[in-house]
């Protein structure tokens, strides 16, 4: 199939890849962000009716992670998709893709993931599908899980906040992109559904960090840690205006799981013709 099809976020690492796979796939991509992008894009700003002139289909992946606080994540990041989803709307796309995050569910602790459930909500108010990726991998290495595997690489020591034993879903990085192709096709089949996209092979968190030692490199030291001294740490970081490795906020999301994701969805990736590979270091 091919069209445009405008990503916001497209920059980032799940983003690229998408913005990739889709360009390959024969569709016109057209990059909507604040810097290195075809169409000046910001979610606390109005949307440009440049950014959907000729669009046939929308891929949602913007999140302003500078905001400091509920109250801002809520206006830039809630309010600002809201913006989005009707703005495209009104300029005629019904094809309109979410991708959210599995620590989007009811009783989220993290802001990450309360912000991506109200994101989801609107997102379904427009006719939108949703995918809640798990943790993604693959060999571009980047968000949490290039977080992690540098922290493996260069540290003696890898300090571990979340229990050893803690069970987590992830995803290769051209599977999910893959799902959004094949959500965009089946449209409107898509419309209005939730999908999980995760391996049902999950891997222990102590598992994951181990497998991201180098060649023959002896597996990283795990240090216990109890999450809060952890999470306290990384938040005097960022009060101070050091950016850390890794957010406070992320280390919430990863500790306050949901125990059962694939229990939310309401289709699977199968039914448009995708399997989801296993976790392979």
């Amino acid at each position: 199939m091919s069209g445009i099809c405008a990503i916001t976020g497209a920059s980032g690492y799940v983003g690229s890849r998408v913005a990739e796979h889709l360009s390959a796939a024969g569709w016109t991509v057209r990059r909507l962000g604040r810097s290195g992008s075809d169409v000046r894009f910001d979610l606390a700003n109005p949307v440009g009716t440049i950014a959907f002139d000729g669009a046939d289909a929308l891929v949602h992946l913007s999140y302003d992670f500078g905001c400091e606080g509920w109250r801002e994540i809520e206006r830039v990041n809630v309010g600002g998709s809201r913006r989005l989803f009707k703005a495209a709307r009104a300029a005629g796309i019904e094809r309109i893709v979410c991708v959210s995050t599995v620590a989007a569910f009811p009783g989220a602790r993290s802001n990450y993931g309360r912000a991506k459930l109200e994101i989801e909500r609107a997102a379904f108010e427009a006719g939108a599908c949703v995918i809640r990726p798990g943790l993604v991998w693959g060999s571009h290495g980047g968000a949490m899980f290039g977080a992690l595997e540098r922290a493996v690489r260069r540290l003696p020591v890898v300090p571990l906040p979340a229990p050893p034993g803690l069970e987590m879903v992830l995803v290769n990085e051209d599977d999910l992109a893959e799902l959004v192709e094949r959500m965009l096709e089946s449209w409107p089949e898509a419309s209005g559904e939730l999908v999980v996209a995760a391996s049902e092979q999950s891997l222990s968190f102590g598992a994951l960090l181990r497998s991201l030692a180098i060649g023959d490199r002896r597996p990283p030291r795990l240090l216990r840690l109890p999450w809060r001294a952890a999470w306290l740490g990384l938040r005097a970081l960022e009060l101070v205006g050091v950016t850390p490795p890794f957010r406070s906020d992320s280390l919430v999301s990863l500790v306050a799981v949901d125990t059962d994701p694939f229990s939310r969805a309401t289709t699977t990736a199968e039914r448009f013709g995708v399997r989801f590979r296993p976790y392979v270091p």
